[in-house]
């Protein structure tokens, strides 16, 4: 068989002869023409416009060196499509997949694609530029770097039409100690939609940050889990860091869990469920959890969002570092958080709110801290802008020390409201705190009644 690896099935239906190699089949292939692989090759594989790519399942294609396995030519037109359910690899510390032509429409389906990577620029999929990318896949993995990327690292520059279809998408390996491996499992720069079942970021790195362009995305479960004493957040919206915030992006992700975990270095911490620091984020899901930061950070002048969740959990530690379930801060339009249990620990509040416009609805606000060296908070609020509670429950766990609502300042200014539609406590607010409905101190009509019950728990 070594001489019969590759075939072509000729636009009017006849077969060629077998090929040693790819190189020399799509040498003779033309437009319309379809390149069958019939058995494991070791060589990179460039794309030719027109003409399609059949790998039969099972069999596994591999540049055998740092090369990328399949590459597109960089100038021209680029149609094709890569089907039959094979394996695509790069066992060295190159792409597996890498595409830079802005003409470009590629749709794949395939088994596996699976990377060793390495560096920088080993990544399983790497669309640096193209018009059109679809992916079906049951998974893809990166063990040293990044699953997939669209657009590139650092610099803008949109994919205009993404389509993903996975089962898995799984970065980093942390069996080799004391050097964990991995990264970042999607970076997206683009427009489209991914629909996947689960995203695993086994060390250092975000499961998805998308920076440019707007998504629409339903992913089961993704996990994140930090080896390092870096703390990028498991879902990540905004630009990297130390470049232009352009505010103009939006993601919008439905969701049954996101948690954002410690890995095997117990000192190091576990980062945030989701940041959020320019542009839009859309959040629909059951659960958003992290030990030892915010479930929810999101902050920016620009920002804007929507978060509906049945719990949003951030648990603390037993040795007492403070952890509060959403930091929102330095935000003027109003973001509407509707969950049914939010979760905190000690004196950063369950919801840390510095000059910021919120709104929380229907929820359950407990903070599990039980002790007395420093305050149980439930509301934490610097600074001013607009609060909005509709049907809010309050618990803490200390009544002697701890808050309810709690605000930094020794009067509340009258650029501040506090909107009560409905608040159940199990302890009084401050007194420097106005309830109201209204749009300021000045207004007659202000409603500031509220129940407290001690036994609401």
């Amino acid at each position: 068989m070594a001489d019969k690896q590759v075939s072509i099935l000729k636009r009017d239906g006849t077969q060629s002869t077998f090929y040693s190699t790819y190189t020399s089949a799509i040498a003779d292939a033309i437009s319309d023409d379809v390149i069958q692989i019939w058995a494991d090759l070791t060589e990179q594989i460039t794309l030719k416009n027109g003409v399609d790519i059949w790998i039969m399942p099972g069999v596994k294609i591999d540049s055998g060196s740092s090369s990328t396995t399949i590459v597109a030519p960089t100038t021209g037109n680029l149609n094709c499509n890569i089907y039959g359910q094979g394996i695509i690899k790069n066992e060295s510390s190159g792409n597996c997949i890498f595409i830079d032509n802005v003409n470009a429409n590629l749709r794949i389906e395939c088994d596996l694609i699976d990377g060793k990577g390495g560096f920088e620029s080993s990544v399983s999929v790497n669309i640096q530029n193209a018009n059109k990318f679809h992916l079906t896949c049951n998974k893809v993995s990166n063990r040293d770097w990044q699953a997939i990327r669209f657009g590139q690292l650092l610099s803008p520059g949109l994919i205009q039409d993404i389509n993903l279809k996975i089962s898995k998408v799984e970065t980093g390996n942390v069996t080799t100690i004391p050097t964990f491996t991995g990264t970042t499992a999607i970076t997206t720069r683009g427009n489209g939609f991914l629909k996947i079942d689960e995203i695993l970021c086994r060390n250092l790195g975000h499961c998805l940050s998308h920076r440019e362009g707007n998504i629409i995305a339903r992913i089961n479960k993704l996990t994140s889990i930090n080896n390092t004493t870096s703390s990028p957040a498991t879902v990540h919206v905004r630009q990297y860091n130390g470049n232009t915030n352009t505010g103009s992006q939006t993601l919008i992700l439905y969701f049954d869990e996101i948690q954002a975990l410690s890995g095997v270095v117990a000192t190091n911490l576990s980062t945030s469920g989701v940041e959020v620091g320019e542009g839009t984020g859309v959040f629909i899901g059951r659960k958003v959890y992290s030990r030892d930061n915010p479930a929810f950070q999101i902050q920016g002048a620009n920002t804007k969002g929507y978060i509906k969740c049945i719990e949003i959990i951030s648990q603390g530690r037993s040795n007492n570092i403070p952890v509060n379930a959403m930091d929102l801060s330095n935000f003027t339009n109003q973001i509407t958080i509707n969950a049914n249990y939010i979760q905190g620990y000690r004196n950063n509040g369950v919801i840390f709110i510095n000059d910021a416009n919120v709104q929380v609805k229907n929820a359950k606000l407990v903070n599990t801290y039980t002790g007395t060296s420093v305050s149980s908070l439930g509301i934490f609020i610097a600074g001013t802008k607009v609060i909005t509670l509709i049907n809010v429950e309050i618990v803490i766990g200390e009544l002697t020390n701890g808050r309810t609502i709690y605000h930094t300042g020794s009067t509340e200014p009258e650029s501040f409201d506090l909107k009560n539609y409905g608040l159940f406590v199990n302890k009084a607010i401050d007194s420097n705190l106005k309830l109201l409905i209204g749009t300021g101190l000045s207004n007659p009509n202000y409603n500031y009644q509220y129940i407290v019950d001690a036994l609401l728990t």
